[in-house]
């Protein structure tokens, strides 16, 4: 039973074969050339060993029927799945169309030109560096000299008596916006206590400060100073302390020979002739005036004629304020008259003191330029008192 199904299973697939070489024919009919019929002629022949072996295996098995052999089958059935393979291969070569003549004329393919190499641009030079500012043009230096009087309260180490006159001569420069001093000397009883010229042997902690003020008369100013230089030294130069707002200062050598003396001072200088130091100052404000009410025990009654002075200072939203009536000051006679003010433009508009004399050395100061009102207000032992002041129009 076995061997039978074999056979038939290798006489199905000659089947097969047979059936691919009637279509190779056909093909070969309708497409005529002499590559195709060498192919045809070969897979006859192919066909032919085919059926042989067929044949032959046909006749084995009537001889050995009923006595187990070893099959055939499979190195058969590989020969002709190679035979078939070989068919298929051979079909697929009479189906292809016949090669053009002009395919075996060689093709000129054009060559492909080299991609452009890029070329390095050259690199962009640097912005140049932006051209320095000219530098301001520096202003005039202004000088002045200013002297205030003193007198000496008390000394010792040196024979100079309570009240001997003394004064102290100050050089003064500027370039508009502060005030320096380059050079300061005291002299009492004749004798130079003091002179910052003298050569320092030690330390020096310095520090000024100056104060300017229109004077009464146009064209002057008026200055007050404030001025320490002190460190431990040796040699011919004193300390020295000054201090015009409070009206005190006080010169003195802890070196052989030593000395101290102690001093009142004015607090401004008699007035300087010429031009401002300062720009600030020529934005001062004078306006005449009158008191047109007062109460309590005020320093100034009803009816009295007022003078009023407002200097801005360097140190912005500050002014140097004074106020006169009747020949009292009002505002200004305690401590320095600094209050806080407010400059529109180059003109004074405003100025406020919310202090009384216990806490701040001046009355409590208010000025409205706009209106021209201006209101003192203060707290003694006689009680409180105000003074309201109308300024007289601007002319």
């Amino acid at each position: 039973m076995q061997y039978r199904d074999e056979r038939d299973a290798l006489r199905g697939r000659v089947d097969s074969l047979e059936e691919q070489l009637a279509a190779a024919k056909k093909e070969l009919e309708d497409h005529r050339d002499d590559d195709r019929a060498a192919r045809v002629e070969q897979l006859e022949r192919q066909m032919a060993e085919a059926r042989r072996v067929l044949d032959q295996l046909g006749r084995e098995l009537d001889a050995v029927r009923g006595r187990p052999r070893r099959s055939l089958a499979v190195p058969i059935l590989a020969m002709l799945a190679g035979l078939g393979l070989c068919a298929m291969v051979a079909g697929y070569a009479l189906m292809r169309p016949a090669p053009d003549p002009m395919d075996d004329v060689p093709r000129v393919v054009p060559a492909v030109p080299p991609e452009p190499v890029p070329t390095a641009l050259a690199p962009e030079p640097p912005p140049a560096p932006p051209a320095p500012a000219a530098p301001a043009p520096e202003k005039p230096l202004r000088r002045a000299t200013a002297t205030w009087q003193a007198a000496v309260a008390r000394a010792t180490g040196l024979p100079l008596a309570a009240g001997a006159p003394c004064t102290v001569e100050a050089e003064l420069t500027s370039t508009g916006d502060d005030i320096r001093v380059p050079s300061l000397e005291v002299v009492c009883g004749g004798k130079s206590i003091y002179r910052s010229s003298d050569p320092l042997n030690g330390m020096s902690m310095f520090s000024s400060g100056v104060e300017e003020d229109s004077g009464a008369e146009p064209g002057t100013y008026v200055y007050a100073l404030s001025y320490e230089d002190k460190g431990s030294r040796t040699g011919g130069r004193a300390e020295v302390s000054l201090d015009s707002i409070r009206k005190a200062g006080a010169v003195w050598r802890d070196s052989a020979p030593a000395y101290r003396v102690e001093l009142t001072l004015a607090y401004q200088s008699p007035p300087v002739a010429g031009e401002p130091l300062l720009d600030a100052t020529r934005m001062a404000l004078r306006r005449p005036g009158r008191v047109t009410e007062a109460t309590g025990p005020s320093p100034a009654k009803a009816g009295a004629r007022c003078a009023l002075q407002v200097s801005p200072l360097p140190r912005g939203g500050k002014c140097l304020t004074r106020l006169a009536c009747g020949g009292r000051m009002l505002y200004g006679a305690g401590t320095t008259g600094v209050s806080e003010c407010t400059i529109e433009g180059d003109r004074v508009v405003r100025v406020h003191d919310g202090n009384t004399t216990q806490n701040g050395g001046d009355p409590a100061f208010d000025l409205d330029v706009a209106t021209g009102r201006v209101t003192v207000r203060d707290e003694g032992k006689g009680g409180a008192w105000t003074a309201s002041v109308q300024l007289d129009p601007s002319q």
